[in-house]
Formats: structure tokens, C-alpha cells, sequence
């Protein structure tokens, strides 16, 4: 039989070939031995294009690494991740320079106890690591559910995540919409149109889920527990009205950040970080401004009428920073225009700091 130039084979012609799902478009005939044109094209202009996690997929409570995967900057499925993979997704997602990738990788390796680098020779073939579930996987290869290990790289008092309860090994990966909308009330000038006072205080919350328990194997990360389906946890989404063009030039400052890390602190009390995980929790917000950063000129920047002066305020757009926590999502179309270096992150987690210690002393 001669083949027209888009003759669509019958499925039967095609079983020694290739297994097409039913909803499968027609696949022209010069591509039946060189595999599927619509993958192809997807790969060339697609290629990272926003996909949710499926079934079976793992993550963790970052969602700096939440959204590599989520992009395909790394494996999407969270699985199988060696500090190359990991470091030249930083490097190709974010725009960060070799030395901060290799210190935010290396670090992250062995916070959790495993080494960055794999067994030469073949000998990961008969030497193996024991995974918190009994399971074992090959030296040198972590996935995105050990990097959520409480107590590692994974930190209490996050911004959008509730902390690990008592005997757990793991928090929800859950992100608590609700969280993500009492950022909004971090800003200073203050956002237009956002009321704080109708949204329950944190500690409250914390206080009504303490009792939950959590399935602390080594599994999916996709959070389907039934316990965290109830009324005690909100299912607010008011960000989203935020997380619109609209509020482009609503910017999130260092300033900003440090007043949400001084308020996520206060919920946990008498909890506290420790030195290395309040460096963490700084750093990791500290690398995001970096990556958004613009500028602009707003009135009133400390929240307190100054006679309409303007003043120039450094941030990330705010719509960008909601889609980030409560998606994990980067923003439409956006790839990094300039490297962000070591040097700059450190910056920035100083003046973190130092707005939240201000915040502190105020209280």
C-alpha cells in the first residue's frame, strides 16, 4: 500500500510499532519510525510549561525545587535527582551563579545526610542508602520527599506550610491557601483593597491541627489524607484576587519579608529556630528577590502617612510571589534575565534580618 502523506494508520497497523493512547491526534506517516511529531514539537517550544504534580509524583515543602519540577527543570515526578540534575536546574530555572548553585546543592545534600556525590566504578550497583521508610536507593540520588525531612533543609515556621507535628518525619506538603493570603498583610504600604482582621490569626490555626496526625512513611508526596480535608483547615484562595496584572507594581521588599518571617516565628512560640534554620528560611526568600527584583517609587513606604513624599522601594512583584507560594508556579513566560549571585543573596537575607529583628523589638 502507498502511503498518502497524511494517511493515519489503522491502530492495529501500529501495535508493532507504538502504543498511541485513544485520544492520540493522527501522526503523519514519515514519523511512524521516528517517534511522535506532537511530543517533539512540545519539547522545542514547550518544554517547560507548567504541569501539577500527578499521581505518584513526590514533593516537598520548597517551592523554589516544587517549581523546577512542576517546569520540568527537573525530573517532574521529583524522582531520581543527583547534584548535577539539581544544579544545573537551579542554574536554568532561576538564573543563579555556579557558586551559589554549588553551595545551595551541596548544602542541601548534606543537611540531609546524604553525599552529593555517587559511588564510582559500578559500585552503586551493590552498595545501597536506607531511605526513613526501610527502602534503599542508590548513593548520590535523593528525591524531592527526602529533601521535605523535618529537621534537614525543611525548617518549622514556614510561610505557607504548617510545621511537622511531634513524631512525624515529614510536614504536609499541603500548601495552606489561607497562609499564602496573610502575606498579603505583611506589605508595607499597605495593599489595596486587603483587610487583614478578616482572616484568623495563624496561632490559631496551628492551635486546631496540632492533634492531626500525619503518615510519616517514605511516599507520595501528592497530600490526599483525609485528615486535612476538614474544616479545620481553610481553603481561602482571596491571593488569587492579588495575583493578578493589576497588582504588577505592588512590590515585596526585604523589609516585607522580614516582617513575615518575624510573624511565622511569633505563631510558633515558644518554638524557635535555630541558627542554621533561621539562615535557611531567610536565604531561601532572599534568592527569590533576587531572581524578581525591580524597583519603583511609592508613597507612605513605612506604612505611615508622610505627606504623599515618594520614596524608592526595591521587591519582586507581588503577583509573581503569590503564584510562586500558593502554585508553585513560575510566572507566564518569565526566564531569568541577569545571574543572581552569592554575594547578593547574602545581601539581601541581612537586611531580612534586620527588618525582622525590628519587628521584634517593637513587639
Amino acid at each position: 500500500m502507498t502511503y498518502g502523506k497524511f494517511y493515519t494508520p489503522q491502530r492495529s497497523e501500529l501495535k508493532e510499532i507504538l502504543e498511541l493512547p485513544a485520544d492520540h491526534p493522527p501522526v503523519p506517516s514519515a514519523f511512524l519510525d521516528k517517534g511522535c511529531p506532537f511530543s517533539a514539537e512540545t519539547a522545542k517550544g514547550g518544554r517547560h510549561e507548567y504541569r501539577a504534580p500527578q499521581e505518584g509524583d513526590v514533593r516537598s515543602v520548597c517551592p523554589a525545587l516544587n517549581a523546577m519540577a512542576n517546569h520540568g527543570y527537573i525530573p517532574r515526578d521529583g524522582k531520581n535527582l543527583t547534584f548535577k540534575v539539581i544544579f544545573r536546574g537551579l542554574k536554568a530555572c532561576y538564573g543563579l551563579s555556579t557558586p551559589l548553585a554549588i553551595v545551595l546543592t551541596t548544602g542541601g545534600f548534606l543537611l540531609i545526610k546524604r553525599s552529593p556525590i555517587g559511588l564510582p566504578f559500578g559500585l552503586n550497583r551493590i552498595i545501597s542508602v536506607k531511605n526513613p521508610d526501610g527502602s534503599t536507593s542508590v548513593p548520590g540520588v535523593i528525591d524531592l520527599k527526602l529533601i521535605g525531612k523535618h529537621g534537614g533543609v525543611e525548617h518549622d515556621a514556614s510561610l505557607v506550610h504548617e510545621d511537622c507535628p511531634e513524631g512525624s518525619l515529614y510536614p504536609s506538603v499541603r500548601v495552606r491557601e489561607d497562609w499564602v493570603d496573610n502575606v498579603i498583610g505583611d506589605i508595607l504600604p499597605k495593599v489595596e483593597g486587603y483587610d487583614r482582621s478578616s482572616f484568623a490569626p495563624q496561632h490559631e490555626a496551628n492551635e486546631n491541627i496540632g492533634s492531626h496526625s500525619r503518615d510519616s512513611s517514605y511516599s507520595t508526596a501528592v497530600d490526599t489524607d483525609s485528615s486535612e480535608s476538614g474544616s479545620t483547615l481553610s481553603t481561602s484562595s482571596t491571593w488569587k484576587r492579588y495575583a493578578c496584572h493589576s497588582y504588577h507594581d505592588t512590590l515585596v521588599s526585604c523589609a516585607d519579608v522580614g516582617r513575615m518571617r518575624a510573624r511565622r516565628q511569633r505563631d510558633i512560640a515558644p518554638k524557635k529556630l535555630d541558627a542554621i534554620h533561621e539562615e535557611i528560611a531567610r536565604g531561601e526568600m532572599a534568592i527569590i528577590l533576587g531572581v524578581w527584583e525591580r524597583e519603583t517609587y511609592v508613597e507612605n513606604l513605612d506604612g505611615e502617612k508622610n505627606g504623599g513624599v515618594a520614596a524608592r522601594k526595591k521587591g519582586i512583584p507581588l503577583p509573581y510571589l503569590l503564584t510562586w507560594l500558593g502554585e508553585e508556579r513560575l510566572p507566564e513566560g518569565w526566564r531569568p534575565d541577569h545571574v543572581q549571585s552569592l554575594t547578593g543573596v547574602v545581601k539581601r537575607s541581612k537586611l531580612i534580618r534586620k527588618a525582622a529583628n525590628l519587628v521584634e523589638m517593637k513587639a
